[in-house]
């Protein structure tokens, strides 16, 4: 389903240990940027030749039915600081606009972010917050 831009290296090591019931620091370090393709003020492929110009590493999907009855799919960013996090959101932020309740909705109880606009943003991926707690609690990359 996902389709990668300029590769992440970190997941594996992260997922890895988290199955052993360990919170690898690649998570603390994992700031993640979630744009609602339906968000979108240009078509999915001007906005991915944007993301591969500034050289962001980013994943992208369209969502099956039934989770298309809610979001078509999402754009994902990786960054390695909450600064990098909100420069780049500070330089894409004309590229979106607010998506619609519904899907807000959608994201906020299943993905557990925050927003910056129509821009939602997390730490870690969602399954972590069950077994290390929320990820706005956690502490800071040694």
């Amino acid at each position: 389903m996902w389709k990668h831009i300029n590769g992440w290296d970190k997941c594996r090591d992260c997922w890895l240990a988290y199955e052993k019931g360990l919170q690898h620091e690649n998570s603390l370090r994992c700031y993640k940027v979630g744009i609602p393709i339906s968000s979108l003020n240009v078509p999915v492929e001007v906005f991915i030749d944007e993301i591969k110009k500034k050289g962001y590493v980013a994943k992208y999907g369209y969502f099956p039915f039934p989770v298309s009855l809610v979001s078509r799919g999402v754009i994902i960013l990786y960054f390695e600081s909450k600064e990098k996090m909100i420069s780049a959101v500070n330089e894409l932020r004309n590229f979106v606009k607010e998506p619609n309740i519904r899907e807000k909705l959608f994201f906020n109880t299943f993905v557990n972010v925050d927003w910056m606009g129509g821009i939602n943003y997390r730490r870690g991926c969602p399954e972590y917050d069950k077994k290390f707690g929320d990820w706005r609690k956690w502490g800071n990359p040694h």
